[in-house]
């Protein structure tokens, strides 16, 4: 309801170090921002997910990634879901309760606008063949039926999730919870 009140993701330029990364938030409709959230220097503020119908509740997902000539290096502890019940001036990381639990790559977040309490989440996580001697995980698409307090895995199929470099994005049906859509290559 307050127009002068703007989140903003930022990536950065993902070819190295920066310290521009992150979630900003501007209350003076962009004549000033603050940064709100910071993992680090190599990881950028990766999508922001309002509740539809209370906009104090936010989601935002943070991504470590490096681009270089010679290959894309996606994930890192970077990596991660968080969670702000004041607007985005504050941020929870969300962690465990069903969250996968290994090295995480880009992730998506939408809400249902039908229902606040239905949260759905991709994650870049792996296809469980361990990769340089560590579990990289596996599971694609999270579905939490409390506001994003539990989680639970509800598919493994990566085809829900292809090309989440370039696309990776989620979104849920205005009028029904259990149709959602996804953007991929």
């Amino acid at each position: 309801s307050n127009p002068d009140i703007v989140l903003a993701a930022a990536m950065g330029h993902c070819h190295g170090p920066q310290q521009e990364r992150g979630i900003y938030r501007t209350t003076d409709g962009g004549e000033t921002w603050n940064k709100v959230l910071f993992v680090d220097e190599n990881t950028g503020g990766a999508e922001i997910a309002m509740d539809p119908n209370n906009p104090r509740i936010l989601f935002a997902s943070t991504w470590q990634v490096l681009v270089t000539s010679w290959g894309v290096f996606s994930g890192g502890p970077g990596s991660g879901l968080y969670k702000s019940t004041d607007g985005g001036a504050t941020w929870t990381h969300l962690r465990g309760h069903g969250l996968p639990t290994t090295t995480l790559g880009k992730i998506a977040v939408a809400v249902a606008p039908s229902n606040s309490d239905r949260v759905y989440a991709t994650f870049e996580t792996g296809d469980g063949v361990p990769q340089e001697g560590k579990n990289i995980g596996n599971g694609t698409l999270w579905r939490s039926d409390n506001g994003g307090e539990d989680w639970e895995l509800v598919s493994y199929d990566h085809r829900l999730n292809e090309r989440t470099h370039y696309y990776g994005r989620i979104a849920v049906a205005p009028d029904n919870p259990n149709d959602i859509y996804f953007i991929g290559g």
